[in-house]
């Protein structure tokens, strides 16, 4: 596996598609430790999941207005029931941290024994909860730096992890619109465990970081899952690539999309026709986000400002109902160049399916919400 991602890296003459077909060649051979190390058994309730054992998503159901006696069987449960059952560690690297239920979760496991640790963003240190984890002896790491450590992950005994959009917060879990992938699978997991440890080490942020993923792509039950980590691997050429090879749909949902080349090959696939269509967070749309906005509108191409009240909080492309793009990376400069990012790429239709569900139900609340 490491031989393939060399190879790809440097430019191998073949196609990127005969390359994943590779991958997921080996990769299933790598899926059978994954299986050998049973995941925690979490049971969905409310909120809609699906894919395989190894690969599931959640969606936040944001409530307008909000009613906190209403906050229940949010998707914090998964994570709380992951943290609940861990025997070993817990590592979670998140922007913020201020979710009382999680901070509660993690504070139970330290005092039982369990290592936990967790890298957030300098800016938030100051926050309650990670005072509560300091006092316990939580290391608590920030990144020390003006741009941002905005991953969103955790991981738990090794066997089991969270990414997606959502931050442990209030806001994120009961108010704003997000997903919540979760992954049982070695190969990725070892992917976020190598990338936890370089935050730990001097050099562990931003453009210092080493681009050291070990399995950067992998098969999860048939299906092909890559994982890039921002700015050292070049996150915005990989979502380009996906973007080119639309055929048929391009849906988005973007908290801040500012990047002029990603405008660039939507419009290419809108004219060779391609039906691209998306959602955009309102209170980003400030000069470079109007732009955008504005450049794709005129265009003819379908685009709304969300409708929810608080925030539309998701990082997302589906492409073909096939290929879904999510994590932590906005579509902006600055999650390619400076802050700390994390990105999966997966290739499977069910999940996918669920992708877009989500989409069709942000963008019907957005365009209810663009009626007089």
């Amino acid at each position: 596996m490491r031989l393939i991602a060399r190879l790809y890296n440097f430019g191998v003459h073949a196609s990127k598609r005969m390359w994943k077909i590779v991958a997921l060649c080996c990769g299933a051979a790598l899926l059978g430790a994954a299986c050998d190390a049973p995941p925690v058994q979490l049971q969905p309730t409310a909120l809609p999941a699906a894919g395989s054992a190894a690969i599931q998503v959640f969606f936040t159901r944001p409530q307008d207005p909000d009613d906190p006696s209403r906050h229940t069987n949010g998707v914090d449960q998964y994570v709380i029931a992951a943290i609940g059952a861990a025997a070993t560690s817990v590592d979670i690297a998140a922007y913020d941290i201020n979710l009382q239920s999680v901070t509660d979760a993690l504070l139970a496991a330290k005092l039982r024994g369990v290592q936990v640790r967790v890298v957030t963003d300098t800016d938030n240190l100051g926050r309650s909860p990670i005072a509560q984890l300091r006092s316990v002896g939580i290391p608590v790491t920030g990144d020390g730096r003006s741009a941002l450590m905005h991953d969103k992950f955790i991981v738990v005994d090794g066997i089991i992890m969270f990414t997606g959009s959502w931050n442990p917060t209030d806001n994120d879990t009961w108010r704003n619109n997000n997903n919540l992938v979760r992954i049982t699978a070695a190969p990725i997991l070892q992917n976020y465990i190598v990338e936890f440890a370089e935050m730990l080490q001097p050099a562990g942020f931003g453009p210092r970081s080493p681009a050291t993923t070990p399995f950067a792509s992998t098969a999860i039950d048939g299906v092909l899952v890559e994982t890039y980590f921002s700015p050292e691997d070049g996150v915005a050429a990989q979502i380009l690539d996906e973007l080119r090879s639309a055929q048929r749909t391009v849906h988005f949902m973007a908290f801040s999309f500012t990047r002029q080349d990603f405008a660039d090959v939507l419009l290419e696939r809108a004219a060779a026709g391609v039906a691209v269509s998306g959602v955009f967070e309102k209170r980003l749309l400030n000069e470079n986000g109007r732009k955008v906005f504005e450049r794709l509108q005129t265009a003819g191409v379908p685009v709304l400002v969300d409708g929810n009240r608080y925030t539309m909080h998701h990082k997302v492309f589906v492409i073909d109902a096939a290929t879904v793009v999510t994590g932590s990376y906005n579509f902006s400069a600055s999650a390619e160049d400076s802050n700390d990012e994390n990105v999966i790429i997966v290739h499977g239709t069910a999940l996918a399916g669920l992708f877009e569900t989500e989409f069709d139900e942000v963008w019907a609340r957005a365009a209810r919400a663009a009626v007089p």
